[in-house]
């Protein structure tokens, strides 16, 4: 979920030693990858595979699961991975249009997410916007899911001439029993960055949640856009106990005390939770290489405020390695009482290349706080379909541009350049 990415590599570009899964030692005979090692489809769904072995999905759902993401894919998923991508997913930072996370509740075993662009293969926006649209009618149809609240909002965020870097991504929620749960993600700067404050609105009054979006806008107002920027506009769609509506803001330049200070307008979000993530992470210096990332969630149209609050770092910015991003997550689960063996099998579900050896694996670790209950932890994992990072020297928040020369994207982003998701979800 990466509205703030670095340039695509080319094809032979690699890490020295780190060569990307596509390329490197491929499975043994039998595992999914095997059939089409070489395909994006094929590729992501062999991951996607293993990791609902992980969490317990059944080989009958597993495979239709699969089949999904290669639908949603289209005709990206039968691109060879030797070709580059065919637009420039801002999904995960080497533009695989496909991100993964696991979320560890405090009391059950961790939920898979796949998060997707269904328009990935086309190479203009309209068209990008027309075929994700349809992927998610397809969806909503096939599931018996209804699209009301998306229908009253998409001519505000999918216009006839929208604006970068994205159109609609979506994400399944993938459950052991039931059907996924399904969510939108949708450019808060479809129609220009510096209207995305007037967008959101727009479509937070349309579905109800004007008066608790008002607090929100009230803080973001004197710190847009330098400080403060619409990323996402988000929806729960189908099954979902309590769906929300989201809204995602970049902090650029903030510290541990200003993501707390963030935290404040959603009742029942702890700052000092948030405060202690970022400073494990960043000490108190800006995290100035990639911003801090909050959403807002938004459940109940009588409420005056948020009724949730998530926290996202981007961890791959601020540390040497995968090793340490991994090293992160583990201390982040292990304070919330929560085993890492899980996450420990899904990395090997993903790569089989040293931690060490590269970054990016792992790009967002992200804190949920949500009334009165329990956090919980979500990590994100790329693919690497297309590259794998270096490892990073100097990897402090306030050390400068990032030693292989990836940019912080400004604060003008995601309209200029992006990768998000950064999270999602």
């Amino acid at each position: 979920m990466d509205a703030y990415t670095e340039p695509c590599a080319g094809p032979n570009e690699r890490a020295a030693g780190t060569p990307s899964p596509a390329y490197g030692t491929l499975p043994a005979a039998g595992t999914p990858e095997c059939a089409e090692p070489d395909r994006l489809g094929a590729f992501t769904a062999g991951q996607l595979g293993r990791l609902c072995d992980l969490v317990g999905i059944d080989a009958q759902r597993r495979t239709a699961h699969q089949r999904v993401l290669t639908d949603l894919l289209g005709p990206a998923a039968d691109r060879p991975l030797t070709d580059p991508p065919a637009s420039p997913s801002f999904v995960s930072d080497d533009h695989t249009p496909v991100e993964f996370s696991l979320t560890f509740p405090a009391d059950g075993p961790p939920l898979l997410r796949v998060l997707v662009e269904p328009g990935c293969a086309a190479r203009a926006l309209p068209d990008n916007a027309r075929a994700a649209w349809a992927a998610v009618g397809r969806l909503a149809a096939q599931w018996g899911y209804r699209l009301d609240e998306l229908t009253r909002v998409n001519d505000l965020f999918l216009p006839p001439a929208p604006h970068g870097p994205l159109t609609l991504w979506s994400a399944l929620e993938l459950r052991p029993s039931g059907p996924p749960g399904l969510k939108v993600y949708l450019n808060a700067g479809s129609r220009g960055a510096e209207r995305s404050m007037e967008t959101v609105g727009e479509a937070m009054a349309r579905l109800g949640h004007g008066r608790a979006y008002e607090s929100v806008r009230s803080y973001l107002r004197p710190r847009f856009p330098e400080r403060a920027t619409f990323m996402f506009f988000a929806l729960d769609v189908g099954p979902w106990a309590e769906p929300r509506v989201k809204v995602y803001v970049a902090h650029h330049h903030a510290t541990a005390a200003d993501a707390a200070d963030a935290t404040r307008l959603a009742p029942g979000a702890s700052p000092e939770r948030v405060a202690e993530l970022c400073r494990r992470i960043g000490g108190d210096e800006p995290f100035s290489r990639l911003p801090l990332i909050s959403c807002y969630s938004f459940t109940d149209t009588a409420a005056d405020r948020p009724t949730g609050h998530s926290l996202y770092v981007p961890v791959r910015a601020y540390v040497r390695d995968d090793r340490a991003a991994r090293d992160h997550a583990v201390e982040l689960l292990r304070h919330y009482g929560i085993h890492n063996a899980p996450l420990d099998r899904a990395l090997a579900a993903l790569t089989t290349r040293r931690l060490s050896a590269g970054v990016g694996l792992i790009p967002y670790l992200s804190l949920v706080q949500a009334g009165r209950q329990a956090p919980r932890i979500t990590v994100y994992l790329s693919p690497e379909a297309y590259r794998v990072f270096p490892p990073r020297e100097g990897a402090g928040p306030g050390s400068g541009s990032p030693a292989d020369g990836r940019e912080d994207a400004g604060p003008s982003s995601p309209a200029d350049s992006r990768r998000a998701a950064d999270r999602i979800s």
